[in-house]
């Protein structure tokens, strides 16, 4: 990881004293206009992020208790569909009601323009702490954050870089490969796989699992076997299968990487007219309430997504307060709910 900028770096590239590069970064009215200005553009040239917690105690002044939980514009759909990460919303508000917590919902693509707002809430002590609900392959929202030297909880299959961070995920690999490994025992040999979305670590991971399954007990793995859903919810199952269609390939099976997806495949599927199970059979991931009322009841991937809520955020909890985490890369295990799509 990349050294962080420190005072002394901007005091020696100014030629300034170190004393003088921070008052001049505080704003201080004792330091001219034109040198703050200057110590300003030369701290964001140099990538300069301040800690949050030095500079409260400088100041006396305490942190705010906002958090940010962020997201990709997905993600917010995805809550607004009663799905995994409204569980994971869920928890976290549990959890919190008894402190002075609040939560600040951050939604943007993860690109470096959307940082400036976070770096303002930051530096500004509008916030003091973050959670990154869909940890993305290269994701420059945890570089940034790491920069910013704030406690941060990642979901996902993420390495902590510092002592002020922490992951959780549920086992991805794992998940998917008892699914299809699941599937091949019931006689399954062509078994499609719906995707996620591309960039997400979670989507690579369940791609590895299926992938390790099919090549262990079946046959060599088929690229063309494996397309990705654009959504999360139905209409990514739906218009992803629809597409499926069009390659010509024999399947027997699809595992799908979400309950909403496998909920579109179906759809698909019975517009075709295959039966589940009997033609084809649907394997899900997640277990959302819906799975059980379905028609047929979803066989599915079982995640502990409450359990995971509340991991991430009884671990910020302890990193704000300066407490050790037990587990700062905490993995729960999946569990295979057997009903009647498979």
């Amino acid at each position: 990881m990349d050294k962080k900028t420190t005072l002394k770096d901007i005091s020696k590239r100014l030629g300034l004293s170190i004393p003088t590069v921070s008052r001049a970064l505080g704003g201080y009215e004792d330091i001219s206009l034109k040198t703050r200005e200057l110590v300003s553009r030369v701290a964001k040239e140099m990538n300069y992020y301040p800690n949050v917690y030095a500079r409260s105690l400088v100041a006396k002044k305490e942190p705010s208790n906002n958090i940010l939980i962020m997201g990709v514009p997905s993600v917010l759909q995805s809550i607004a569909l009663n799905s995994y990460y409204a569980e994971i919303m869920r928890a976290l508000h549990d959890e919190s009601i008894d402190t002075d917590y609040r939560f600040v919902l951050s939604v943007g693509e993860a690109d470096n323009n959307v940082f400036k707002d976070y770096h303002a809430l930051i530096q500004n002590h509008a916030a003091s702490a973050a959670i990154i609900l869909d940890y993305l392959e290269d994701d420059n929202r945890v570089k940034e954050l790491t920069k910013a030297n704030v406690p941060l909880v990642v979901l996902g299959e993420y390495l902590p870089q510092t002592d002020l961070q922490c992951s959780v995920w549920t086992d991805n690999i794992a998940g998917s490969f008892e699914a299809t490994r699941y599937l091949i025992e019931r006689g399954r040999s062509r078994i499609v796989l719906v995707s996620g979305l591309k960039g997400q670590m979670v989507s690579k991971s369940r791609l590895f699992g299926y992938r390790k399954a099919i090549e262990e007990f079946s046959s060599p793995f088929d690229p063309d076997l494996v397309i990705d859903a654009e959504e999360m919810d139905e209409k990514g199952g739906y218009h992803a299968m629809v597409e499926f269609f069009k390659r010509g390939k024999e399947f027997d099976a699809v595992f799908c990487t979400s309950d909403l997806r496998s909920i579109g495949v179906i759809k698909a599927l019975r517009e075709k007219g295959f039966t589940v199970p009997d033609d084809v059979s649907v394997v899900g991931y997640d277990d959302l309430p819906i799975a059980s009322y379905f028609d047929p009841q979803l066989t599915t991937v079982r995640q502990p997504t409450y359990q995971v809520g509340v991991y991430a955020i009884e671990s910020l909890k302890k990193l704000l307060s300066g407490e050790k985490v037990a587990s700062c890369q905490k993995i729960f295990k999946p569990e295979l709910i057997i009903r009647q799509s498979a």
